[in-house]
Protein backbone atom coordinates (compact mmCIF):
# COMPACT_ATOMS: atom_id res chain seq x y z
CA UNK A 1 0.00 0.00 0.00
CA UNK A 2 1.41 3.57 -1.39
CA UNK A 3 1.30 5.87 2.11
CA UNK A 4 -0.57 9.39 1.43
CA UNK A 5 2.33 11.95 2.53
CA UNK A 6 2.00 15.18 4.44
CA UNK A 7 4.47 17.66 6.07
CA UNK A 8 5.03 16.55 9.45
CA UNK A 9 5.67 18.81 12.43
CA UNK A 10 8.23 17.26 13.77
CA UNK A 11 11.82 18.78 14.32
CA UNK A 12 15.13 17.09 14.15
CA UNK A 13 18.53 19.37 14.39
CA UNK A 14 21.82 17.69 14.19
CA UNK A 15 25.76 18.13 13.58
CA UNK A 16 26.85 17.67 9.87
CA UNK A 17 29.83 15.12 9.00
CA UNK A 18 31.91 15.64 6.23
CA UNK A 19 32.35 11.98 4.59
CA UNK A 20 31.18 9.30 7.37
CA UNK A 21 28.68 7.39 8.05
CA UNK A 22 28.09 8.04 12.10
CA UNK A 23 25.26 9.27 14.15
CA UNK A 24 25.33 12.65 12.50
CA UNK A 25 24.43 13.30 9.10
CA UNK A 26 26.41 12.38 6.45
CA UNK A 27 27.29 15.59 4.08
CA UNK A 28 29.79 15.44 1.38
CA UNK A 29 30.11 19.05 -0.79
CA UNK A 30 31.51 19.86 -3.87
CA UNK A 31 33.82 23.02 -4.07
CA UNK A 32 31.72 26.05 -5.22
CA UNK A 33 31.86 28.48 -8.35
CA UNK A 34 32.71 32.43 -7.12
CA UNK A 35 29.82 34.71 -6.20
CA UNK A 36 29.31 36.77 -10.00
CA UNK A 37 29.94 40.46 -9.61
CA UNK A 38 26.97 42.98 -8.14
CA UNK A 39 26.32 44.01 -11.91
CA UNK A 40 25.03 40.57 -12.71
CA UNK A 41 21.75 40.94 -11.70
CA UNK A 42 21.19 44.03 -14.37
CA UNK A 43 21.98 41.80 -17.24
CA UNK A 44 19.41 38.97 -16.52
CA UNK A 45 16.54 39.85 -18.51
CA UNK A 46 12.78 40.08 -17.41
CA UNK A 47 10.87 36.87 -18.47
CA UNK A 48 8.01 37.94 -20.50
CA UNK A 49 5.29 35.03 -19.16
CA UNK A 50 1.81 36.72 -18.82
CA UNK A 51 0.29 37.11 -15.72
CA UNK A 52 -2.13 39.25 -13.48
CA UNK A 53 -1.90 40.31 -9.99
CA UNK A 54 0.19 42.05 -7.67
CA UNK A 55 2.31 41.30 -4.73
CA UNK A 56 1.92 43.57 -1.41
CA UNK A 57 4.74 45.15 -0.54
CA UNK A 58 4.17 46.13 3.61
CA UNK A 59 6.51 44.52 5.70
CA UNK A 60 4.83 41.10 7.27
CA UNK A 61 3.19 37.59 6.03
CA UNK A 62 0.65 38.20 3.00
CA UNK A 63 -1.09 35.53 0.70
CA UNK A 64 -1.17 37.28 -2.92
CA UNK A 65 -3.93 35.74 -5.76
CA UNK A 66 -1.74 35.67 -9.56
CA UNK A 67 -3.64 34.51 -12.31
CA UNK A 68 -1.67 32.39 -14.79
CA UNK A 69 -2.68 30.50 -17.71
CA UNK A 70 -6.45 31.67 -17.02
CA UNK A 71 -6.69 29.99 -13.38
CA UNK A 72 -6.48 31.81 -9.79
CA UNK A 73 -3.15 30.86 -8.13
CA UNK A 74 -2.26 31.41 -4.45
CA UNK A 75 1.51 32.52 -3.34
CA UNK A 76 2.26 32.65 0.48
CA UNK A 77 4.69 35.53 1.29
CA UNK A 78 7.17 36.88 3.74
CA UNK A 79 8.66 40.14 3.29
CA UNK A 80 11.49 41.08 5.44
CA UNK A 81 11.22 44.52 7.54
CA UNK A 82 15.02 44.92 6.22
CA UNK A 83 14.34 44.23 2.79
CA UNK A 84 16.57 46.02 0.61
CA UNK A 85 16.55 46.77 -3.26
CA UNK A 86 18.51 43.03 -4.61
CA UNK A 87 17.53 41.12 -1.77
CA UNK A 88 17.62 37.56 -3.14
CA UNK A 89 14.13 35.43 -3.37
CA UNK A 90 13.52 31.96 -2.29
CA UNK A 91 10.58 30.16 -3.82
CA UNK A 92 9.86 27.45 -1.57
CA UNK A 93 7.55 24.73 -2.67
CA UNK A 94 5.59 22.43 -0.44
CA UNK A 95 4.53 18.78 -0.29
CA UNK A 96 1.67 16.93 -1.16
CA UNK A 97 -1.38 18.33 0.62
CA UNK A 98 0.56 20.77 2.11
CA UNK A 99 0.51 24.88 1.14
CA UNK A 100 2.39 27.11 1.32
CA UNK A 101 2.15 28.69 4.56
CA UNK A 102 2.78 25.64 6.47
CA UNK A 103 6.03 24.87 4.60
CA UNK A 104 7.38 28.16 5.50
CA UNK A 105 7.02 27.74 9.22
CA UNK A 106 7.83 23.93 9.24
CA UNK A 107 11.10 24.44 7.03
CA UNK A 108 12.40 27.52 8.90
CA UNK A 109 12.18 29.95 6.13
CA UNK A 110 10.73 32.33 8.26
CA UNK A 111 13.97 32.94 10.26
CA UNK A 112 15.64 33.11 7.09
CA UNK A 113 13.61 36.04 6.08
CA UNK A 114 14.42 38.29 9.35
CA UNK A 115 17.95 37.47 9.77
CA UNK A 116 19.34 37.31 6.70
CA UNK A 117 16.61 40.20 4.66
CA UNK A 118 15.65 37.40 2.10
CA UNK A 119 12.05 37.60 0.35
CA UNK A 120 9.89 33.96 0.36
CA UNK A 121 7.63 32.90 -2.06
CA UNK A 122 5.98 29.58 -1.39
CA UNK A 123 3.01 29.12 -4.34
CA UNK A 124 0.31 26.46 -3.54
CA UNK A 125 -0.33 23.55 -5.55
CA UNK A 126 -3.79 22.93 -7.57
CA UNK A 127 -6.27 19.96 -6.29
CA UNK A 128 -5.17 17.50 -9.22
CA UNK A 129 -8.24 15.43 -10.88
CA UNK A 130 -6.24 11.82 -11.14
CA UNK A 131 -3.69 9.65 -9.69
CA UNK A 132 0.14 9.69 -10.69
CA UNK A 133 3.04 7.93 -10.22
CA UNK A 134 4.11 9.60 -6.87
CA UNK A 135 0.08 9.24 -6.08
CA UNK A 136 -1.11 5.83 -7.70
CA UNK A 137 -3.81 5.78 -5.09
CA UNK A 138 -4.77 9.65 -4.70
CA UNK A 139 -7.04 12.21 -6.72
CA UNK A 140 -8.58 15.39 -5.97
CA UNK A 141 -5.80 16.80 -3.74
CA UNK A 142 -2.90 19.29 -3.54
CA UNK A 143 0.09 18.48 -5.43
CA UNK A 144 2.47 19.64 -7.57
CA UNK A 145 2.66 18.33 -11.47
CA UNK A 146 5.47 16.03 -11.92
CA UNK A 147 4.63 14.01 -15.35
CA UNK A 148 3.96 14.91 -18.76
CA UNK A 149 5.98 16.83 -21.29
CA UNK A 150 7.31 19.65 -19.04
CA UNK A 151 7.00 22.64 -21.38
CA UNK A 152 7.72 25.71 -19.03
CA UNK A 153 4.99 27.44 -21.88
CA UNK A 154 2.72 25.33 -21.25
CA UNK A 155 3.12 23.21 -17.51
CA UNK A 156 0.55 25.50 -15.46
CA UNK A 157 2.99 25.00 -12.35
CA UNK A 158 5.86 25.71 -14.24
CA UNK A 159 3.80 29.39 -15.08
CA UNK A 160 3.20 29.51 -11.56
CA UNK A 161 6.62 29.26 -10.71
CA UNK A 162 7.59 32.27 -14.05
CA UNK A 163 5.18 34.27 -12.74
CA UNK A 164 6.01 33.91 -8.91
CA UNK A 165 9.81 35.13 -10.03
CA UNK A 166 8.55 38.24 -12.33
CA UNK A 167 6.17 39.21 -9.63
CA UNK A 168 8.90 39.38 -7.10
CA UNK A 169 11.25 41.22 -9.43
CA UNK A 170 8.82 43.63 -10.22
CA UNK A 171 7.14 44.14 -6.95
CA UNK A 172 9.88 43.80 -4.51
CA UNK A 173 13.26 44.52 -7.19
CA UNK A 174 14.47 41.07 -6.04
CA UNK A 175 18.01 40.37 -7.66
CA UNK A 176 17.26 38.42 -10.56
CA UNK A 177 20.91 36.58 -10.05
CA UNK A 178 19.96 35.38 -6.90
CA UNK A 179 17.03 33.12 -7.09
CA UNK A 180 17.00 30.14 -5.06
CA UNK A 181 14.31 27.28 -5.48
CA UNK A 182 13.88 24.25 -2.44
CA UNK A 183 11.33 21.66 -1.85
CA UNK A 184 10.18 19.16 0.15
CA UNK A 185 8.77 15.75 -0.71
CA UNK A 186 6.18 16.19 -3.54
CA UNK A 187 7.42 19.77 -4.15
CA UNK A 188 11.37 18.46 -4.34
CA UNK A 189 10.34 15.73 -6.69
CA UNK A 190 8.80 19.13 -8.67
CA UNK A 191 11.90 21.09 -7.96
CA UNK A 192 14.11 18.93 -10.29
CA UNK A 193 11.35 19.86 -12.53
CA UNK A 194 12.14 23.24 -12.51
CA UNK A 195 15.46 22.67 -12.14
CA UNK A 196 15.77 21.65 -15.48
CA UNK A 197 12.90 23.79 -17.47
CA UNK A 198 14.10 26.69 -15.63
CA UNK A 199 17.70 26.22 -14.68
CA UNK A 200 18.72 29.23 -16.59
CA UNK A 201 17.04 31.94 -13.94
CA UNK A 202 18.40 29.96 -10.97
CA UNK A 203 21.30 30.54 -8.69
CA UNK A 204 20.70 27.45 -6.46
CA UNK A 205 18.30 24.47 -5.50
CA UNK A 206 17.88 22.07 -2.49
CA UNK A 207 15.95 19.06 -2.24
CA UNK A 208 14.44 17.57 0.78
CA UNK A 209 12.59 14.28 1.13
CA UNK A 210 12.77 14.01 -2.82
CA UNK A 211 15.17 12.24 -5.41
CA UNK A 212 15.17 10.16 -8.47
CA UNK A 213 12.92 7.66 -8.68
CA UNK A 214 13.38 4.32 -11.25
CA UNK A 215 10.41 2.47 -9.32
CA UNK A 216 6.95 2.19 -11.55
CA UNK A 217 5.68 4.54 -8.04
CA UNK A 218 7.44 6.34 -5.40
CA UNK A 219 6.02 3.57 -2.53
CA UNK A 220 7.26 1.09 -4.78
CA UNK A 221 10.76 0.88 -2.84
CA UNK A 222 10.34 0.50 0.57
CA UNK A 223 13.76 0.25 1.49
CA UNK A 224 15.23 2.27 4.72
CA UNK A 225 18.62 2.89 5.81
CA UNK A 226 18.07 2.99 9.65
CA UNK A 227 20.59 4.77 11.28
CA UNK A 228 22.95 4.01 8.25
CA UNK A 229 24.24 7.63 6.32
CA UNK A 230 26.54 6.51 4.05
CA UNK A 231 24.88 5.68 0.21
CA UNK A 232 27.78 3.60 -1.08
CA UNK A 233 26.40 1.39 1.89
CA UNK A 234 22.94 0.91 0.74
CA UNK A 235 23.38 -1.58 -1.80
CA UNK A 236 24.88 -4.21 0.17
CA UNK A 237 21.70 -3.98 2.77
CA UNK A 238 18.28 -5.91 3.40
CA UNK A 239 15.52 -4.45 1.47
CA UNK A 240 17.68 -2.64 -1.17
CA UNK A 241 15.53 -2.10 -4.55
CA UNK A 242 16.52 -3.01 -8.05
CA UNK A 243 13.98 -0.48 -9.49
CA UNK A 244 15.56 -0.59 -13.84
CA UNK A 245 12.50 1.97 -15.22
CA UNK A 246 13.02 5.48 -16.60
CA UNK A 247 13.92 8.16 -14.18
CA UNK A 248 10.62 9.88 -12.08
CA UNK A 249 10.09 13.02 -12.09
CA UNK A 250 12.83 13.28 -14.76
CA UNK A 251 16.50 12.25 -15.29
CA UNK A 252 18.74 15.73 -15.02
CA UNK A 253 18.93 16.94 -18.44
CA UNK A 254 20.42 20.52 -17.21
CA UNK A 255 23.20 21.01 -19.22
CA UNK A 256 23.53 24.80 -18.88
CA UNK A 257 25.38 26.36 -15.91
CA UNK A 258 25.69 24.04 -12.98
CA UNK A 259 24.63 26.29 -9.55
CA UNK A 260 24.81 24.62 -6.05
CA UNK A 261 22.45 21.67 -5.26
CA UNK A 262 21.90 20.28 -1.23
CA UNK A 263 20.02 17.35 -0.99
CA UNK A 264 18.88 16.33 2.37
CA UNK A 265 16.76 13.25 3.29
CA UNK A 266 16.02 11.06 6.13
CA UNK A 267 17.63 7.72 5.99
CA UNK A 268 14.63 5.99 7.76
CA UNK A 269 12.55 8.04 5.79
CA UNK A 270 9.02 5.17 5.36
CA UNK A 271 7.30 7.27 2.41
CA UNK A 272 10.32 8.75 -0.14
CA UNK A 273 12.92 6.00 -0.09
CA UNK A 274 16.76 7.99 1.16
CA UNK A 275 17.53 5.40 -1.97
CA UNK A 276 16.10 7.98 -4.10
CA UNK A 277 18.47 10.53 -2.72
CA UNK A 278 21.38 8.57 -3.05
CA UNK A 279 20.39 8.18 -6.91
CA UNK A 280 19.56 11.99 -7.46
CA UNK A 281 23.28 12.92 -5.38
CA UNK A 282 24.86 10.27 -8.09
CA UNK A 283 22.87 11.48 -11.42
CA UNK A 284 23.78 15.37 -10.20
CA UNK A 285 27.68 14.85 -9.81
CA UNK A 286 27.82 12.95 -13.14
CA UNK A 287 26.33 16.00 -14.61
CA UNK A 288 28.87 18.24 -12.85
CA UNK A 289 26.76 20.46 -10.65
CA UNK A 290 28.45 20.94 -6.94
CA UNK A 291 26.11 18.52 -4.74
CA UNK A 292 26.30 19.05 -0.80
CA UNK A 293 24.40 16.01 0.83
CA UNK A 294 23.15 16.05 4.02
CA UNK A 295 21.40 12.22 5.07
CA UNK A 296 19.90 12.72 8.43
CA UNK A 297 20.58 9.59 10.46
CA UNK A 298 17.31 7.59 12.12
CA UNK A 299 15.10 10.71 10.50
CA UNK A 300 11.66 10.23 8.81
CA UNK A 301 9.73 11.65 6.66
CA UNK A 302 9.55 15.59 7.41
CA UNK A 303 11.04 18.73 7.18
CA UNK A 304 13.12 19.69 9.63
CA UNK A 305 13.14 22.82 11.21
CA UNK A 306 16.28 24.15 10.14
CA UNK A 307 16.17 22.72 6.69
CA UNK A 308 16.35 26.44 5.11
CA UNK A 309 19.02 28.27 6.29
CA UNK A 310 20.73 24.77 6.77
CA UNK A 311 20.83 24.49 2.96
CA UNK A 312 20.93 28.68 2.87
CA UNK A 313 24.51 28.48 4.20
CA UNK A 314 25.74 26.09 1.33
CA UNK A 315 23.64 27.96 -1.36
CA UNK A 316 24.36 31.59 0.07
CA UNK A 317 25.84 34.37 -2.19
CA UNK A 318 25.99 32.13 -5.52
CA UNK A 319 24.81 34.55 -8.28
CA UNK A 320 23.47 33.71 -11.82
CA UNK A 321 26.95 32.80 -12.79
CA UNK A 322 27.13 32.55 -16.35
CA UNK A 323 26.74 36.52 -15.67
Amino acid sequence: MVRTRTISYAVAAWVASAGVACTAPHTTAASHEPAASPRAALAVPADPVPFEGTFPTAEGRHRATLTVAGLAREVDLVVPAQRAAGAPLLVLLHGTRGDGAGIIDECGALGLAHTEGVVIAAPVAREMPSADWDHPEQSNERWWQTEGDHDPARDADLLLVRATIAAARRDYAIDPSRVYVMGHSNGAFFALVVMNTLGDRLAGVAFNSGGLVRCAHTGSCEFRAGRVADCAQFPSMAGWCDCGGPALPMDVTWRGRRFPVVISHGTDDPDVSVQYACALDASLRSAGFPVTLQLRPGDGHFCDSDFVERSWRALHGRRHASL
